[in-house]
């Protein structure tokens, strides 16, 4: 490359749908720009507005460079040393003196790779630690589709041009998953037709041929009404169902009750236009459900998963070309030595707290008491539910640790700050994501400068300081190579295959469940799951009703997706001085409730209350208000001060579109 320009593979390691492969320019350890990767053929050759800001992200001048130790309420800067003394310190105090379960290591997906994990593997060295379960992001569809199928596994989302019905439900690609969008756009010049199921008429819109509203939190009732249809006209697949498939007779019986007359008055969606959906979808075959997360944010997401889950056996629409329900994708699973890395079996204690109830726990639980906090890759402060308690709870511990390129509002409140590496200065291995199957190693582009650790030489420095004998000392090509050996075995991809770019691990023409082979107990696809029953839930699909409607109180649902501008809380640290959350509301409901675009106004629930600036959207419901999710309330945000604490049973998983609001002009 002239003028000593090179070019570096690298892989964007932001937990979204795309995980995309980059290429980085570098000359004298400056990036002088990057872009997606061709040899990745799903992600191509550009990257979405977030993934433009990475240069800006690493080079921001609010970016920490150094430790931070929290002295009477003030933030000092500190030397590496001293300021990992000081944490080695107080977790060996802790461990002389309670069950080393009085630490609660929180982490989440601020930022994926397989290497992140390696945290499991200190705090299980350590003694073992309270470690969160359950979800804030995809969990109860993840455990709806291990009942269903054994596995969450996704179509390369190229395969969609051999669909000829899409059916996308509660997921909006035109903002958060730009890189499908060239291939949907391709299946309808192909003649696809492409239908669109959202309580909030998204830009995605402009794809559908067809669209239709349900009232948020019905989309189970909404899925069991299509398989009721489905069964009555004669539209099953019924060689599928006997050869490849538990449990249907039961099914059958219990969606006889969803007729067409019940499903549109639960869902709102009319009789005519449930019953064009179930006749495009199974005679109009091959026929694709691409499902996105926020049919799962409610009580009853997990049954509503599965209840979707059902259209595609019913239809035989499972393990060919253009179909599946394509939701997540753990196709790695097989090739991770995922014992190693997380290291379960070298812990003592063991405790677990639901991560929507976090807050609850640290203000309740006693045996042992939380008395250290230490926060990875998350920020529970602005992204868990009821902020205000989440605050209060927070303050209640000790001593907090957290680790991050910026002060966040989590960092704050904390009492030591390690900062870390951008990805772009670090060694990582990047999994496929929900919509393709390439593997990727993040290459050190360039060095820090000034210098920040990675993680792991932070984890290797406390692991030296605490004498940790299960925890390797090792650097991170060590690692990638010794928990990714099952790879090698199996598919014989080493660690220099990786370092030269994109590796498709599954082949172009891989179909999930081709063989018909299920992962579940029977080896078929469960409508009846022992397994959920054995956990304490329904066997079937069910229909579950969430706990609140609007009312004279509160006549608007709340909901809160994700921005095209932000992964969560991360890129809101470029929030401009002086801006606040937008609430949309539909025109003619404000103009009823004299609200002017640009208005002040102020939203409130039973839980909170928030300032934000009107806006209207001429394709809102009249009877939802919506607030993108993320904004820092240290920028004027915080819309989780708004969403009480509710969860699924099913994974687990935060409720937050669970919620009912109001709101009212205020003055400036």
């Amino acid at each position: 490359m002239e003028d000593n320009i090179k070019c570096i593979s690298t892989s964007c390691t932001l937990d979204c749908w795309d995980s995309c492969s980059i290429v980085a320019k570098v000359k004298d350890n400056k990036v002088l720009a990057i872009k997606g990767d061709p040899r990745n053929h799903v992600t191509g050759s550009f990257l979405c507005k977030k993934g433009m800001k990475h240069i800006d992200m690493m080079n921001h001048p609010d970016r920490l460079r150094k430790p931070l130790v929290k002295e009477n309420n003030e933030w000092k800067e500190t030397t590496w040393d001293e300021a990992l003394d000081l944490v080695a310190y107080r977790l060996d105090e802790l461990r002389k003196t309670y069950p080393t379960t009085a630490l609660l290591h929180w982490n989440h997906g601020g930022n994926v790779g397989l290497l992140k994990n390696i945290e499991s593997r200190f705090f299980n060295a350590y003694g073992g630690v309270t470690v969160p379960v359950g979800s804030l992001c995809a969990g109860a569809g993840n455990e709806a589709q291990r009942y269903d199928f054994g596995r969450p596994l996704s179509h390369d989302i190229k395969d969609v041009v051999n669909s000829k019905t899409i059916i996308i439900w509660g997921r909006n690609p035109m903002n958060t998953g730009v890189h499908m969008v060239p291939f949907l756009k391709e299946a309808k010049k192909k003649g696809a037709f492409i239908i669109l199921i959202d309580p909030i008429e998204t830009e995605t819109r402009k794809l559908a041929d067809f669209y239709i509203a349900p009232y948020p939190g019905t989309d189970g009732a909404l899925a069991l009404t299509i398989a009721n249809v489905l069964i009555k006209e004669g539209l099953a697949d019924n060689e599928f169902i006997s050869k490849y498939t538990l449990g249907f007779e039961e099914f059958k019986e219990y969606v006889d009750q969803f007729t067409l007359e019940e499903g549109s008055s639960i869902t709102g969606v009319p009789k005519e236009d449930i019953l064009f959906v179930a006749e495009k979808y199974s005679r109009n075959k091959p026929s694709a459900i691409i499902s996105g997360f926020g049919v799962q944010r409610y009580t009853n997401g997990g049954y509503t998963i599965r209840a979707i889950d059902a259209l595609g056996a019913i239809t035989g629409n499972i393990g060919i070309k253009g179909g599946g329900v394509n939701y997540n994708n753990r196709i790695m699973d097989d090739y991770v030595d995922y014992d190693f890395l997380l290291g379960e079996s070298l812990r003592k204690h063991h405790r677990t707290v639901t991560r929507p109830k976090f807050a609850d726990f640290l203000l309740t639980e006693k045996d042992p008491e939380v008395k250290i906090l230490f926060i990875t890759r998350a920020n529970p402060i602005t992204q868990c539910m009821d902020t205000q308690k989440m605050i209060k709870a927070f303050e209640k511990v000790e001593f907090k640790v957290t680790i991050d390129m910026f002060k966040t509002d989590t960092a704050n409140l904390s009492d030591v700050i390690l900062p870390c590496r951008h990805f772009l200065e670090d060694v990582n291995v990047i999994c496929p994501s929900a919509c393709h199957n390439y593997l990727n190693l993040c290459n050190p582009v360039v060095e820090p400068d000034p210098w920040v650790p990675s993680e792991l030489w932070i984890f290797n420095e406390l692991a030296k300081r605490l004498n940790l004998d299960n925890f390797p000392i090792k650097d991170h090509y060590w690692w990638i190579g010794r928990v990714l050996k099952p790879l090698k075995e199996l598919k014989g991809i080493s660690l220099e295959d990786l370092k030269n770019g994109p590796i498709d691990i599954a082949g172009a023409d891989r179909i999930p469940w081709e063989d018909r082979k299920f992962k579940t107990p029977s080896g078929k696809f469960e409508f009846y799951s022992t397994t959920a029953k054995e956990e304490g839930f329904e066997p079937l699909p069910i229909y579950k009703p969430i706990s609140v409607r609007p009312s004279k109180e509160y006549p608007f649902y709340l909901l809160t997706p994700h921005t095209k501008d932000s992964l969560h809380s991360q890129h809101f640290v470029m929030t401009g001085e002086g801006e606040i959350p937008v609430a949309y509301i539909n025109r003619e409901v404000a103009l009823e409730l004299n609200l002017l675009e640009g208005d002040l106004a102020e939203v409130y629930t039973e839980t909170g209350s928030l300032k934000c600036k009107i806006e209207y959207s001429e394709n809102l419901r009249n009877d939802v208000i919506m607030i993108y999710e993320g904004w820092w309330l240290q920028k004027g945000g915080g819309v989780n001060k708004l969403i009480p604490e509710k969860y699924s049973g099913i994974g687990k998983h935060a409720a937050y579109y669970e919620c009912v609001c109001n709101i009212k002009k205020v003055s400036h």
